[in-house]
């Protein structure tokens, strides 16, 4: 990549992750929290509904937005966090109405 990558650029590339079980984007579901980017690598603070979400899901989740991140040449570290009552309310709303299930 021949530009600088930003903090906001970076935010922007994984808002628009889709969830693997919800036809919705991490960035619909109030998933990310935050970004910091330093030496080719971003530290994505993201928040789950629980912290004991199925492991499938999280390695899911890791695994799609590598894909995203890789395009822009950046490796990746998770931090987890769980939602505010508020957000995960949103959340789950949101994959009531947008539930596929496990479909890839």
């Amino acid at each position: 990549m021949n530009h600088i990558i930003t903090r906001e650029y970076v935010l922007e590339v994984i808002k628009q992750v889709e969830h693997p079980e919800i036809a919705a984007t991490v960035g619909e579901l109030g998933m990310i929290l935050d970004v910091a980017v330093q030496d080719k690598i971003a530290t994505v603070a993201i928040a789950l509904p629980v912290l004991k979400i199925p492991e499938a899901v999280k390695a899911a989740l890791i695994h799609r937005i590598n894909q995203h991140l890789e395009k822009i040449e950046l490796k990746f570290q998770m931090e987890y966090f769980e939602m505010t009552a508020e957000v995960r309310g949103k959340f789950y709303a949101l994959a009531r109405t947008n539930w596929k299930g496990s479909r890839p």
